[in-house]
């Protein structure tokens, strides 16, 4: 008789414009049901995490781990992932289509999954759901540093203010050749001062 294998615990990690918050989701074990708590405000207006911990946005060692579940507002979440299995029915054959989503403080890019035949830019205007996936994610911050990406994140629809079927994106910008030259000369200068002083 082989061993009965436990399905380990889904986790997920929801993201707003000041905090991320991660933890267990109540009442959903894939991610299936995580996408239907989502898309069904009837269910809850807050998605409750068990063992949850939350830090503020860009301080990632500043987490602090909770003793009671925290209850997250679905309409403040701009994205979320989720760690664990998959049972969702198959979809029918669907077009993969390059997306590029402003949703402040972030860019986020990937690939979302679309109707055959349907036109991008009007299925991106109607046809998506109120959180829906993006495969091959990258986040950016509005300046285009890169801040993480993942195989798949679920992305609120209302928190987007722009989108677009493109793989084109704000670039970070590199820094002007001379600036850096100056700060390489004005770190010698200093470090030369600072050796004529130890002398």
């Amino acid at each position: 008789m082989r061993p009965v294998q436990k399905i380990r615990e889904a986790r997920a990690e929801l993201v707003t414009t000041a905090f991320v918050a991660s933890g267990i989701p109540a009442g959903a074990h894939d991610l299936g049901r995580f996408l239907e708590m989502l898309n069904n405000p009837a269910l809850s207006r807050h998605i409750e995490l068990h063992a949850p911990s939350v830090r503020p946005l860009y301080h990632a060692s500043a987490h602090v781990d909770l003793d009671a579940p925290l209850l997250v507002k679905r309409e403040d979440i701009i994205f979320a992932t989720f760690d664990g299995p998959n049972f969702a029915p198959a979809q029918e054959p669907r077009r993969s289509v390059p997306v590029l989503l402003m949703a402040p403080p972030f860019q986020i890019c990937g690939i979302v999954e679309l109707q055959p035949g349907a036109d991008a830019t009007q299925a991106l205007r109607a046809a998506l759901p109120a959180f829906f996936a993006v495969r091959a994610a990258q986040v950016l911050d509005a300046d285009g540093v890169a801040l993480g990406e993942g195989e798949q994140i679920i992305v609120n629809a209302a928190a987007v203010q722009m989108r677009s079927a493109t793989r084109r994106r704000i670039e970070a910008p590199a820094l002007p050749e001379t600036t850096v030259r100056v700060e390489k000369t004005q770190d010698a200068q200093e470090a030369t001062k600072g050796a004529s002083r130890a002398a």
